[in-house]
């Protein structure tokens, strides 16, 4: 049979936050629930295994590699950037050129064309899947 207490319950009572009378109460419903009795033990546990947790304070180093690869990152996310623009300022042109020469339909114009087509429907389909999932993230909100 189930029990109607909450896990809660076992929490506040480890933790010392119940007061005195939901203390009392609750100690006479651990004689009489092995669920319960249960629980608490497991907290317990949980607790003692949590207590011998420590954390160490990040070293120096570890502060001088973090500002490295932070610096790296950005640097690489403005290449990134460049690399866009230039090859959309190149893509934008070889487009230009067609429409403005399409009297002369060449090979070489329908490959441009076809790799343009390709370009575009690709930055399409990111941009639809990054907007998507900045919608849907559940943590966009969250500091870091």
């Amino acid at each position: 049979m189930k029990c109607g207490r909450t896990e809660l319950d076992s929490v506040r009572y480890i933790d010392d936050e119940m007061t005195q009378e939901e203390r009392a109460e609750y100690e006479e419903h651990l004689l009489s629930c092995e669920e319960c009795r249960e629980t608490v033990e497991r907290f317990k546990e949980l607790k003692a295994l949590t207590g011998r947790v420590r954390m160490k304070d990040p070293t120096d180093e570890f502060w001088e590699d973090y500002w490295k690869s932070l610096y790296r990152r950005m640097e690489r996310r403005v290449a990134w950037i460049f690399i866009i623009i230039g090859a959309f300022i190149f893509f934008a042109y070889a487009l230009y050129e067609i429409l403005i020469s399409f009297k002369k339909f060449t090979l070489d114009k329908a490959g441009l064309a076809f790799v343009l087509a390709g370009i575009i429907l690709l930055l399409i389909s990111v941009i639809r899947e990054r907007v998507h999932e900045y919608k849907v993230d559940r943590y966009k909100d969250v500091q870091r």
